[in-house]
C-alpha cells in the first residue's frame, strides 16, 4: 500500500503542474526508496532487515539524478551497492 501511495502522490503532483516530469520521477524514487527503508527497519524480520534497508537507501540514491550529474548518481549507485554487499557478507560470517 505505501509504494502505491509513494507513486501516486507525484503523479498527482505532476498532473497538477506542481512537479515536472523529471521531478516527479525523481520524487518517486526518493519516496519509493525512504518507504522501503522504514518498512525494513521497522516491520521486516530480523533477518532481511539489512536487505530491505539497503535496497531502500540504493532505490533513494536513485533520486539524485535531478540534483547531481548523471555520473556522480552512478558512483553513489556503485558505492552503495558495494557497501550492502560487505554489509551483508560481513554479517553472516
Amino acid at each position: 500500500m505505501g509504494l502505491i501511495v509513494t507513486v501516486l502522490v507525484p503523479v498527482a503532483l505532476l498532473l497538477f503542474n506542481v512537479l515536472k516530469f523529471s521531478q516527479a520521477v525523481s520524487a518517486i524514487f526518493l519516496l519509493s526508496g525512504l518507504w522501503v527503508l522504514v518498512f525494513g527497519a521497522t516491520m521486516e524480520a530480523k533477518d532481511e532487515r539489512l536487505y530491505y534497508s539497503g535496497s531502500g537507501i540504493v532505490v533513494a540514491i536513485l533520486s539524485t539524478f535531478y540534483f547531481i550529474a548523471f555520473q556522480y548518481t552512478v558512483g553513489l549507485e556503485v558505492v552503495a551497492i558495494v557497501v550492502l554487499a560487505i554489509a551483508s557478507t560481513q554479517r553472516k560470517t
